[in-house]
């Protein structure tokens, strides 16, 4: 911890914009203040975005996780009655109370990287962004731990961390091969209503499937022969998969709104490059009758040979700079840890936030008892 503290008190004494967004282009102090200001302001309107989509609002007191010199506090200062920024370094906390306009509306604390300096449930919300993947993963743990603490229950946490390095090249056609056994699905959904599929998808291709290539477990819905919903359920690999080898993956699923008789499609996907099935993988495939008199119910299925056991994927090296280090957060280790401590993971959003060699990962979370 104090090796962290020390970087980030160093880097807000010599260059504290760039150390925030470090475009190479940007370092010794070439950023323009109000253009990396209003990189806050864009910042901010896509979280707001995601809570509007989702009904949400920040509420009236909201925190800043990792605020350095205020670029999301004054962005949010805009749009709630107080804001309050915290960072480990109290260079970039000096540095944020001198830039701050909107006086005692906004304030800003030094911590020392342990435990934050406020009272359980003291938030509405609170938000972090580009900040928890500069930590060692076991900062970032406690990090999980403290935000969920002072956030009060029914209140807000947006987090966002990367999940892992993006590849640089999408996988080649022949890569793209999985064979799909369905173990546990629905036969009957309520509107809208949600189900859980339970399948073991095997790596029948020539080459191993990584976090890097961000593959996923996904669903369509036809009716009549006809894809009434391209993008559903997303469930992500949560190790690396050699050939040859199987997973057991669970994926929650919604139905359409309208009564009838639909064909539940499961395949893969490489997330903004392709469906699997586009490059003649095969997919799976379940009936479900959608109904206003529906109830969720499940059918099980013949259950294969156990799934191979694999080591869980190397995390990427870390990124150098400076001293700043690039630590990736698997999803399913937040997602885990959020719902150990009662909280509700309401929706995720990949945005490339942490930049584009880095697959990143929004959560909206809501907080809950204690």
């Amino acid at each position: 911890m104090s090796e962290l503290q020390a970087v980030w008190e160093k880097l807000g004494n010599d260059d504290p914009l760039w150390a925030v967004l470090s475009d190479p282009g940007r370092k010794g102090g070439r950023w323009d203040i109000e253009e990396f200001m209003a990189t806050g302001q864009e910042h901010v309107d896509y979280v707001r975005g995601l809570l509007e989509r989702h009904e949400l609002t920040f509420g009236e007191r909201v925190l800043d996780f990792g605020c350095g010199v205020g670029r999301l506090s004054q962005a949010l200062a805009a749009h709630v009655p107080h804001v309050t920024g915290v960072d480990i370094a109290s260079s970039m906390i000096d540095k944020a109370r001198e830039l701050n306009s909107f006086g005692d509306k906004v304030s800003y604390e030094h911590y020392d990287g342990r435990l934050l300096p406020f009272e359980d449930g003291s938030f509405d919300s609170a938000m972090s962004l580009i900040v928890v993947q500069h930590m060692p993963p076991a900062v970032q743990l406690s990090t999980m731990l403290e935000l969920n603490r002072v956030v009060r229950p029914g209140g807000l946490l947006v987090f966002q961390a990367p999940r892992a390095p993006r590849s640089e090249h999408p996988l080649v056609a022949e890569n793209c091969r999985a064979e799909i056994t369905l173990l546990e699905g629905p036969d009957s959904l309520p509107p809208n209503g949600i189900g859980t599929v339970l399948a073991t998808v095997t790596n029948t291709g020539p080459a191993a499937w990584t976090p890097d290539h961000d593959i996923k477990f996904a669903n369509h819905w036809f009716r009549d022969g006809e894809m009434v919903v391209r993008d559903d359920g997303r469930t992500e690999l949560p190790r690396k998969v050699s050939p040859g080898e199987s997973v057991e993956l669970e994926l929650a699923v919604c139905a359409p709104d309208e009564p009838g008789q639909y064909e539940l499609v499961l395949d893969m996907v490489e997330e903004f490059v392709a469906w699997w099935s586009d490059h003649g993988s095969a997919v799976a495939r379940l009936g479900v009758t959608v109904g206003e008199d529906a109830r969720p119910s499940q059918l099980a299925f013949s259950a294969p040979e156990p799934a191979a056991q694999v080591d869980p994927a190397i995390a990427g090296e870390p990124d150098e700079t400076e001293g700043i280090e690039m630590h990736p957060v698997p999803a399913p280790l937040v997602r885990s840890v959020f719902e150990h401590m009662g909280s509700e993971l309401l929706a995720t959003d990949d945005y490339a936030i942490a930049g584009p060699e880095w697959a990143s990962r929004t959560y909206l979370i809501r907080v809950g008892r204690r």
